[in-house]
C-alpha cells in the first residue's frame, strides 16, 4: 500500500525500496528475537533488541543514501519503510510473546 500512493514513478520505486528494507529486517528480526525468546535469557533479549535497531538504522542510512544519489525521493523510502516498520512491529511482539509462551510451557 505504501508503494502503490505515489504518483511519480521516481517515488514508487523508493518506496518499494524502503518497504523492501523494512520487510527483509523484520524477517531476521523474528528469527533472532525466537532465537532469544526460546532462551529465556534476559541478556539475549536485550541484545538481540540492539543488534536488530543497529541492524535498521543501516539499513535505512544505506537505502537513503542509494536513493538520494540516484535522485529519488527520500520522503517516498522514509514512507514506505516507516509504514511496514510500525505494522511489523506489532506482529514481532506477538510473535515473541506466543514463542516465550511456547518456551514456558504453556499458559503461564
Amino acid at each position: 500500500m505504501a508503494a502503490a500512493l505515489p504518483k511519480a514513478a521516481e517515488d514508487r520505486v523508493a518506496a518499494l525500496l524502503g518497504v523492501g528494507v523494512a520487510a527483509v529486517t523484520g524477517v531476521v528480526a523474528l528469527v533472532l528475537k525466537r532465537r532469544a525468546a526460546l532462551q529465556a535469557d534476559l541478556k539475549a533479549a536485550l541484545k538481540v533488541v540492539g543488534v536488530v535497531f543497529a541492524l535498521r538504522g543501516v539499513g535505512v542510512g544505506l537505502g537513503l543514501a542509494w536513493v538520494v544519489s540516484r535522485g529519488l525521493s527520500a520522503i517516498g523510502f522514509v514512507g514506505g519503510f516507516f509504514g511496514v516498520y510500525f505494522a511489523l512491529q506489532w506482529i514481532e511482539v506477538s510473535y515473541v510473546m506466543a514463542a516465550s509462551k511456547d518456551a514456558a510451557g504453556g499458559d503461564e
